[in-house]
């Protein structure tokens, strides 16, 4: 016996029936009169050799074959959208390079940069990190499509996507006194926490000196935690083990710090990654 072959527009006005509770409303949803759709779903039972609905009243219901068939209806028709989206835009091969600061949250950008890779299968994705002034001037250079830095008090260039005030961090129940040296962690030169947070204590008049650089989020923030020195990153940085410690000691206000976005607009999978970050909490870390 031959296989039936179902035609997806039987699928979608079957589902739409089912959705929309009742021939006339599917009729209206697919622009077919109430005919149509009835015909269509007698076509369908017999290509399926199944009755779907049963009478019940004046309202159809769905029988145990018809309950059957919705989910994998759903799952075909799922599975056609994907092949034909897949199909489109086997043609737009390209690529996109991407800046990142070192201190957009590192949990967040991995996720949404694999999404856009799952949903874009034919573009190539470049994604260097580095520091905000560095990855300006590549953008100036047009060694990134699209870059999401860090700045004070925002006074970036671009689109700002969010913001919140830094503040000084240090292990839970930190000790220290005015007038002795206040150990810092950090990460290199380059970074503007670092910078900000000596500029203040020098114009504070307070002692410091440098006891851990780290290269990643969770070497520094392991190193403030163990008690090596204190640190100064956006509130939201805030972690088990450590606290904000500002008040408590009397350290100097900081400033706010913002995430910035910049992109190429003529370049349409920058302008859709563009727009995936807008719609994401990029946190800062």
């Amino acid at each position: 016996m031959a296989q039936p072959n179902i035609s997806t527009e039987l699928l979608r006005t079957f589902l739409a029936v089912v959705e929309r509770d009742g021939f006339i409303r599917a009729a209206e949803s697919l622009h077919k009169t109430q005919s149509t759709v009835s015909q269509q779903i007698k076509k369908l039972e017999l290509e399926l050799g199944a009755v779907l609905f049963r009478p019940n009243g004046r309202k159809r219901l769905l029988t145990h074959e018809g309950e059957m068939l919705v989910g994998y209806a759903r799952k075909m028709l799922a599975l056609q959208d994907d092949a034909i989206a897949s199909l489109a835009s086997s043609g737009e091969l390209g690529e996109i390079k991407v800046g990142v600061s070192q201190g957009v949250a590192e949990t967040v950008l991995p996720e949404l940069l694999a999404g856009f890779s799952r949903k874009n299968p034919a573009v190539r994705l470049f994604v260097e990190t580095g520091y905000s002034d560095e990855l300006e001037l590549g953008y100036e250079r047009g060694d990134y499509d699209l870059i999401i830095t860090l700045s004070l008090n925002g006074s970036g260039k671009g689109e700002v996507l969010g913001g919140e005030p830094l503040a000084w961090i240090g292990p839970e129940g930190f000790s220290w006194s005015l007038g002795r040296e206040l150990p810092m962690a950090s990460y290199s030169k380059a970074c503007q926490f670092r910078r900000v947070s000596i500029e203040s204590l020098d114009q504070s008049g307070i002692p410091w000196r440098l006891v851990y650089t780290s290269s990643s989020y969770q070497g520094l923030m392991a190193a403030v935690k163990c008690g090596l020195g204190v640190t100064v990153r956006p509130r939201s940085a805030i972690l088990p083990g450590v606290e904000l410690i500002e008040e408590r000691l009397g350290l100097p206000e900081l400033p706010m710090i913002y995430t910035s976005l910049r992109y190429r607009r003529d370049i349409n999978v920058a302008n859709e990654l563009a727009e995936t970050f807008r719609l994401a909490s990029l946190g800062v870390r």
